[in-house]
């Protein structure tokens, strides 16, 4: 089937919502005849006048029929095609470019401002169609990653008020804020534990503070110097968007066009794409960083600066093999993927290491923690030295020399966390990414992670019905009162976008179950137990499912807008609401008196403005908050 032609994805559109018959073969489409106009302004006139042999179905404003043109408020759907034709208005350069400029320019250009971040060019593009595609995916992740943010912000709150220390206070004033910042950016990309392992017991509490400090200080700076900033294009975008909007409602809602139903699709429009806003300032005030690949780049910057430090996040390695794939694409999927967008598909698993990396720092920087000694026999002595760490104080017998430990240069892993008495070493990390503590805590952490996850859809909802319900309600009640093609068309991106939320969500939760139960067959290298395969095809075809429905989506909601600005929706099915009710050709006072657009337009728009200003100043606040 071609598709050159946009009108072609209109037909089809309009055939899913006609009712049955209406394109059937009807003797009142009288569009073939000469003579017959689409300019409506002309229609009203050739009605009222009865200048064609038809007999128009004329109707009062009690909606009863009448005979008397004068009185006539409107017609019905066949007088409509007799005397217009089925074509739609001529397109006007000088309306669409207003209108084009006036209600969706400001938004288009605003994406720019989105981040992006992701592994090219292609993959940034497709953040930009599930972002445009799926608003809700978008800010449902936005509300997650910042609602992550406040747990671990909470939990090292929690953690450093419990250890105070007067002597080091500002070592660790300054550690707990290093690493919140880390972690916080530690979303936009996935990463891997590294070396768990204590410090030399010898030293004191502040000196192994100190370390830690050290380590996570040249992170924090490293992936600072590429944070997302408040730049002069962000500041010139947003400000453009905000004053051409401002003036476009200002000239829409003012006394002479607020009856039009050129200004209600027009600002239908705009209230469909208003979360644009709300997204490009959450994200900068998330905090995202600019670099691709931030946390590769960071870890491996602060290893090489100081080699005598523990590091305690690794760069992450995809694992190569055919039993991470399915229908020739990762199960793991976007869990993988660099990005802000994604950070939704890591939740669990970011949760995991980072309640694994906060333990690690109790641990080794706030626990006070007593000298240990090795007993080493004589024999012992000479060879090489164990790295066997000990958590209590041994006492030394007479007959056998104590040894303090030793500083190894790279110590081998250690699990601080019981990880179900696995020990980990460098072969089984990716098991370490999905294996939980066993136990009470484990319910625990699975239960605060889906309470976050719960109001960040709570936040993406009301957010979506806010803009985008409210740009469906407002085609709807603008007389013809209904569901038509302009509301119909609205209605067709709203639920598809929640069709690609819930597509893409539901993926990422089989590939995080599906990494769970990989990790444990490896650990127990249980060749024969089966695994999950079946449950990775699922995932991958969701995903792909849900890419493929976000391009659609995305399209659709540009060429709706389109349509209208290029008069395409001007035609007698589109203003008659499908052929099910009246066309009407009401001036602009009596819409005004009748059909009370103005508190409706009104109530609406002030309700997108006010739920978008919330939220940029909630978001606003929840995150600019110090240590």
């Amino acid at each position: 089937m071609s598709m050159r032609s946009p009108q072609l994805l209109l037909l089809i559109f309009l055939w899913v919502l006609m009712p049955n018959g209406v394109l059937s073969s009807d003797p009142l489409s009288l569009s073939h005849l000469p003579g017959i106009k689409s300019n409506f302004t002309q229609c009203v006139s050739d009605v009222r006048n009865h200048t064609l042999a038809y007999e128009p179905f004329l109707v009062r404003l009690d909606g009863q029929q009448t005979t008397n043109s004068s009185e006539a408020v409107g017609a019905d759907y066949g007088t409509c095609k007799a005397y217009c034709g089925t074509a739609a208005s001529p397109f006007q350069w000088s309306l669409f470019s207003q209108q084009f400029t006036g209600w969706l320019l400001p938004f288009l250009a605003l994406t720019a401002q989105l981040p992006y971040e992701s592994d090219g060019t292609w993959h940034d593009l497709m953040s930009l169609f599930l972002t445009v595609g799926s608003p809700p995916l978008a800010m449902y992740s936005l509300a997650l990653t910042i609602f992550n943010s406040r747990y671990a912000r909470r939990q090292l709150d929690g953690l450093f008020l419990r250890y105070q220390d007067p002597q080091r206070q500002l070592i660790l004033d300054d550690l707990k804020l290093r690493v919140f910042q880390s972690l916080r950016v530690s979303q936009q990309e996935p990463f891997e534990l590294g070396n768990l392992g204590p410090y030399d017991l010898r030293w004191d509490n502040t000196e192994k503070a100190e370390l830690e400090l050290r380590w996570w200080k040249t992170l924090h700076e490293t992936l600072s110097s590429k944070a997302r900033s408040f730049t002069a294009s962000l500041a010139t975008q947003a400000a453009w968007a905000f004053v051409a909007f401002s003036f476009t409602w200002v000239d829409a809602l003012g006394s002479e066009k607020i009856g039009t139903n050129v200004t209600a699709y027009g600002l239908a429009i705009s209230l469909c794409w208003s979360w644009v806003m709300v997204l490009v300032l959450g994200w900068f005030f998330a905090g995202v960083s600019l670099s691709r690949r931030p946390m590769t780049e960071a870890i491996t910057r602060t290893n090489l600066t100081h080699p005598d430090t523990l590091p305690r996040l690794a760069p992450y390695e995809r694992r190569r093999g055919r039993a991470y794939v399915a229908l020739s694409r990762r199960i793991a999927g976007d869990a993988e993927r660099p990005g802000p967008l994604y950070n939704y598909a890591r939740a669990f698993v970011w949760a995991h290491m980072v309640e694994q990396a906060i333990e690690t720092i109790r641990l080794n920087a706030l626990e006070p923690q007593p000298t240990v000694f090795q007993i080493q026999s004589p024999s012992q002595v000479a060879g090489p030295s164990s790295t066997t760490l000990m958590m209590t104080q041994i006492v030394t017998p007479p007959s056998s020399p104590a040894v303090p430990l030793s500083q190894p240069s790279r110590p081998p892993l250690q699990p601080i966390v019981s990880l179900g008495g696995v020990t980990m070493t460098t072969d089984n990390n990716f098991a370490r990414r999905y294996l939980w503590e066993e136990g009470e805590a484990l319910v625990l952490s699975r239960r605060a992670v889906y309470s976050r996850m719960a109001w960040a859809a709570i936040s993406a909802l009301v957010l979506n019905i806010a803009t985008v319900s409210s740009a469906f309600w407002l085609d709807f009640l603008t007389p013809s009162v209904g569901l038509g093609c302009r509301s119909g068309g609205v209605l067709v991106y709203w639920m598809g976008s929640y069709i690609v939320w819930i597509a893409m969500v539901s993926s990422a939760a089989l590939s995080d179950r599906w990494s769970v139960h990989e990790a444990k067959r490896r650990i127990t290298k249980n060749g024969r137990q089966p695994g999950l395969y079946p449950l990775g095809v699922l995932a991958v075809a969701l995903r792909t499912f849900g890419k493929a429905a976000s391009i659609i989506n995305s399209a659709w909601i540009i060429l709706h807008s389109l349509f209208e600005f290029s008069r395409f929706y001007s035609q007698c099915y589109c203003q008659t609401n499908r052929g099910t009710a009246i066309w009407l050709f009401l001036d602009t006072v009596t819409i005004r008196e009748v059909y009370n657009v103005r508190e409706t337009w009104f109530g609406l728009a002030i309700l997108t403005g006010a739920v978008c200003t919330i939220y940029i100043a909630f978001m606003g606040l929840w995150t600019t908050r110090r240590f």
